[in-house]
């Protein structure tokens, strides 16, 4: 688990797909926070924004930076509180307190919206 930004990664292996307007191309979100994640063997320009497909539910992401040739980080416009990655993250978490490692916790105040559609906040 590493701190970056405020928020806290935890390491994680998830096969999910980069959806564009124009294309769609495999990936692997290789470390994941609730506001963002590492994605891995696919990238997409500075800014641009798309969809991370995984296991059949859709999270809005936009590239933060590109490290390397086949490396992004991206941010998502409302932290995750449900779906696949939420669930992976919580479980990750839960292994690395298993290990010692402390909790994982939001700032207070932090905003926990979700998309409930296309542009749309769960409430």
């Amino acid at each position: 688990m590493q701190a970056k930004r405020g928020r806290v990664r935890v390491a994680v292996d998830i096969p999910v797909t980069i959806t564009t307007v124009l294309d769609s191309k495999p990936a692997t979100v290789i470390n994941l926070s609730p506001s963002g994640a590492q994605v891995q063997g696919s990238v997409l320009p500075k800014g641009t924004t798309f969809q991370l497909d995984c296991e059949g539910y859709t999270t809005y992401a936009k590239v933060m930076w590109v490290k390397e040739e086949d490396c992004m980080g991206v941010r998502f416009p409302f932290l995750l509180t449900e779906g696949p990655l939420f669930v992976a993250f919580e479980n990750a978490q839960s292994r690395a307190h298993r290990r010692g490692m402390p909790p994982a916790s939001l700032p207070e105040g932090a905003p926990a919206l979700a998309f409930a559609g296309f542009g749309r906040r769960a409430r």
